[in-house]
């Protein structure tokens, strides 16, 4: 007869191989980071292992975070996320980590109790779980390869607690020594997506992005689509990168970027790409809406471009008080029919529009500097304003190069004054 020993040999046999089946069928499925970590937690406590808090991070290529972090409690629905800042100052905490042991000093294992005469609570986090209720304490790291090269500090780190009085068995560790592996692999292959949505959101804009990720990639393959156009370029950029050293210029374009972009995205557009100095953006009319839903794209990209205007007037404030050079907005506004899709060689291509109404609003822009005015409204897009938009001021009726005809033109009586939101006070 067998033993009891060998009966739980053969259970937990059963159970690591049944998951370790799960796991290779999430990874081929594609199933999201959070959602397969959160169902993978949940199986081991199905398991057995006596595990209250379990938590994962890897490293992100994304221009505004180094990494990210999944959090899993016991009897908690789904998993916190977490977003490293991609600042190269360590900060305090994480030099007295053990993660910091795990990734710097390549330690493949941490395991502490935290209770009892063998505690050593050396991590301050450690302290901290103790407070939450936990006894012990488990970390191990996978490392990712390149083309088979495995000495980066590139992988995924794991780490589990547990509540039980005498924390974790040797078999709760052999368990997850031995599924861990598989289970960072299918980690890995969830956030491949994620990396590569956020690069191409980063580069290529959300909506591009999502349709070259989704294989809308041959060269030639465009859509006729409807959009309003907004395009913004820094009047005097040009003199200055002459006279301005290259590290404080970097820093002020990306400034000025900033106050062009992120109205853009806030009203429901997408930046479709910046030149130098200059940026388009476009808020597209879905097929089969008609002139409401054209108005209402009409409506957020005037105040897109309203509060473009108002965030560089504040920009600019602060840097003539600081004694520094400034630059000029100009604002372009139009609506039509372009070409949307890949255009380029064979080898390089990008993802961008092209057609009558990208050249009209970059000449609607150059007129800005003639007319003395920071925004410039096409006819085409007043006509298509409702009703109840903001009155446009109409400028007169001007000859625009490689436009046929002289076209009307339409500005903003004043431009409203931005500010910065006031921070929102914490409630405990």
């Amino acid at each position: 007869m067998a033993t009891m020993v060998q009966q739980r040999g053969r259970s937990d046999a059963l159970a690591r191989a049944e998951l370790k089946q799960w796991i290779v069928e999430q990874g081929l499925a594609g199933t999201k980071s959070e959602s397969v970590f959160e169902a993978f937690s949940e199986r081991l406590s199905v398991a057995g292992l006596p595990i209250n808090r379990a938590y994962s991070a890897m490293r992100l290529l994304h221009p505004l975070y180094a990494g990210f972090g999944l959090i899993w409690r016991r009897g908690e629905p789904g998993v916190k996320e977490e977003l490293y800042g991609a600042s190269p100052v360590r900060s305090e905490a994480w030099l007295k980590s053990p993660l910091k042991v795990l990734i710097e000093d390549n330690v493949p294992e941490v395991r502490r109790r935290i209770t009892g005469p063998e505690a050593a609570l050396e991590f301050p986090v450690l302290e901290d779980f103790r407070k939450q209720g936990a006894t012990d304490y488990f970390a191990t790291r996978c490392g990712f390869g390149i083309d088979g090269n495995n000495t980066s500090n590139a992988g995924i780190v794991f780490s589990w607690t547990s509540d039980l009085p005498n924390g974790f068995s040797d078999d709760d560790l052999a368990f997850l020594r031995d599924v861990v592996p598989s289970f960072a692999l299918t980690m890995r292959v969830s956030a491949n997506r994620r990396l590569a949505d956020g690069l191409a959101t980063a580069y290529l804009g959300k909506d591009a992005g999502r349709r070259v990720l989704n294989g809308d990639i041959r060269r030639g393959m465009a859509n006729t689509i409807s959009a309003v156009l907004l395009y913004g370029d820094l009047r005097g950029f040009t003199r200055l990168s002459d006279a301005v050293p290259k590290d404080e210029l970097i820093a002020m374009l990306d400034d000025y970027l900033e106050c062009m972009a992120l109205p853009v995205e806030a009203h429901g557009g997408q930046v479709l790409k910046f030149m130098g100095d200059g940026m388009l953006g476009t808020f597209e009319v879905k097929q089969g809406e008609g002139a409401k839903e054209r108005g209402e794209e009409c409506v957020a990209a005037l105040n897109a471009a309203l509060e473009a205007l108002g965030r560089i007037e504040a920009l600019n404030r602060t840097r003539l008080g600081a004694g520094k050079p400034i630059l000029t907005l100009d604002l372009a506004l139009h609506l039509g029919d372009v070409l949307y899709g890949n255009v380029g060689s064979s080898t390089r291509l990008d993802f961008t529009v092209v057609g009558p109404a990208v050249n009209e609003v970059s000449r609607l822009e150059a007129m800005c500097q003639a007319l003395d005015r920071g925004l410039i409204i096409s006819h085409t897009f007043k006509e298509a304003m409702p009703a109840h938009a903001p009155v446009l001021l109409p400028l007169g009726r001007y000859g625009v190069r490689s436009v046929r005809d002289a076209v009307e033109l339409y500005t903003v009586e004043r431009i409203p004054h931005w500010a910065p939101p006031a921070p929102v006070a914490h409630v405990p």
